[in-house]
């Protein structure tokens, strides 16, 4: 066992050597300077084989780095104020199809699609559903835009039902 490892070592030194396939012979070859590379993992763990100590080896674990995770925690409702005092609606009309009025709360209002496709579905059926709660601006805001794109909403005070 000791012979085979002895013959690995050799072989890793040799095969780890810095002449190789991709490296020029010499430096005139191409018209450039060489210089040495320096040692890779590999050939240090290659070293560490050609003395072995007793009857085994130990290898050190190698160093990996670590990634940040990103954070996916993203607000799909990024202006929804749970204590908004305005509510945005929608109401169920003859002239948009449902599909066009949820890519419309996924576009204007920026809710997700299986949220939009819920909100389009409650206004389907029962003729009004409520988008969100928000600031007055934003309210008014989203309002406008789903206004220009032909969705029929408006927007209330959370107090006044």
């Amino acid at each position: 066992m000791v012979q085979s490892l002895k013959i690995l070592g050799v072989a890793a030194a040799l095969m780890m050597s810095t002449a190789s396939a991709f490296t020029p012979t010499t430096s005139a070859s191409y018209g450039t300077h060489s210089r040495p590379l320096s040692p890779s993992p590999l050939q240090a763990s290659a070293s560490a084989l050609d003395v072995p100590s007793g009857n085994s080896i130990v290898l050190d674990r190698p160093a990996t780095i670590e990634r940040q995770e990103q954070e996916k925690s993203r607000n799909t409702d990024r202006d929804m104020d749970p204590n908004g005092d305005w509510i945005l609606r929608i109401y169920n009309d003859n002239i948009n199809t449902r599909e066009y009025v949820a890519v419309c709360l996924v576009q204007v209002v920026g809710l997700c699609e299986s949220r939009a496709y819920y909100t389009m579905q409650d206004a389907h059926h029962n003729g009004i559903a409520k988008v969100g709660e928000y600031n007055q601006e934003v309210a008014e805001c989203y309002e406008e835009q789903l206004h220009e794109r032909g969705i029929m909403c408006d927007v209330v005070s959370s107090e006044g039902q």
